[in-house]
Order: C-alpha cells, then structure tokens, then sequence
C-alpha cells in the first residue's frame, strides 16, 4: 500500500485544476523516482463543480466570461464519467484524458458525444448508456455539497495528505514534492 494517500476536489473545467493535477503528478514522479521506482502515493479524485448554473451543454466561452468571470462547462457529467472510470481503477486517466480534451485540443467535453468517446477510448463498460441515464448524478452532486460543507473546501484544486494536512491551489512542483516527503515521514 502506497505511504501517502492524496485526496484532490477538482474541476475539470478550471485550468488550474489541471495545472494543479499536472505539477502533483511530476512531483509524485520526482519522489517515487528518488525512491527507487516504489509507489509512493495514491491518488483519490473527488468532484467540486465550480458554478452550478452553466448550461449543461457548455456555454461559448465569451459569453460565459461576460457571464462570469472565466471558463467553465457544467460538470456533472464529467464527473460521473470519472466515477465510473473509477470503478475499474482509471479514474486517474479520465481525469487526465478529460483536462487534454479540454486545454489541448481544445474540446466542448460537456458535449455528451465527446464525453461518450472519452469513455469509450478508457474501455469504460456500457459508457454510453451510463451517461445517457443519469445514474451517478446524485452521488457527485452530494460529494461537492459535503465538500463545500462540511469540509469547508472553497477553491479548488485543493488536496488533503493523508487525511491530516491540506493545502488549495495550484502549487509549485517542488512545494508538492516536499509535502509528500513530509507525509510520507509522518510529519504531517
């Protein structure tokens, strides 16, 4: 069993979210690296949706920031597609794959034929008759309601280290590397 357990509340429609994801990964990388190659760290992903009221199908990116303030796409369905990932241990890679769609090729994800390829290029089961149900939906709206409750998460990315230490925002590599060493030593 890996030494460190991060849990992270993201949303894929935020870019430094995936900032965030892509310096915890080079950090995690780093660390299991000077560690001989051993798995240092598991990483459990939770859902944050950052503005409730975007239009499930996305929004044209302009008109969403004289809306609000940046770009957003209704998440929900993104999420439940990461939680069915995550029921064959792929939920990492839907994250992954998600974030490319959106900040490298440039892709409506909250267009469900979009989110129907992503699952099938993960070999998720029955993808796209899990999207087109709804199931999950409940489940990712209460994780980001206990999120943003009782937990008090306001920003995302946020990370928790074993359940003890956490920290929001889009910290630098190094930063990530010396709070898993810190984690793993029991420092924190």
């Amino acid at each position: 069993m890996p030494a460190v357990q991060i849990d992270v509340w993201s949303d894929i429609s935020c870019p430094w979210c995936y900032v965030g994801k892509v310096r915890l990964d080079r950090a995690i990388k780093n660390v299991e690296s000077a560690a001989g190659g051993a798995k240092i760290a598991s990483v459990k992903w939770h859902p944050y949706i950052i503005d409730h009221s975007t239009n499930p199908s996305g929004e044209e990116y302009l008109a969403y920031n004289r809306r609000r303030w940046g770009s957003d796409s209704w998440t929900t369905s993104l999420r439940r597609l990461v939680r069915l990932a995550d029921t064959v241990g792929k939920a990492a890679e839907a994250e992954q794959l998600l974030f490319t769609l959106t900040y490298e090729e440039g892709q409506n994800i909250s267009d469900l034929e979009v989110l129907k390829s992503a699952g099938e290029k993960l070999g998720l089961p029955n993808v796209r008759e899990y999207l087109e149900s709804g199931e999950g939906k409940r489940e990712v709206l209460e994780e980001d309601k206990l999120a943003k409750g009782k937990m008090g998460l306001h920003s995302v990315p946020s990370f928790l280290f074993n359940g003890k230490f956490s920290c929001s925002g889009a910290m630098d590599t190094k930063s990530f590397e010396a709070t898993i060493m810190k984690a793993m030593n029991g420092t924190i």
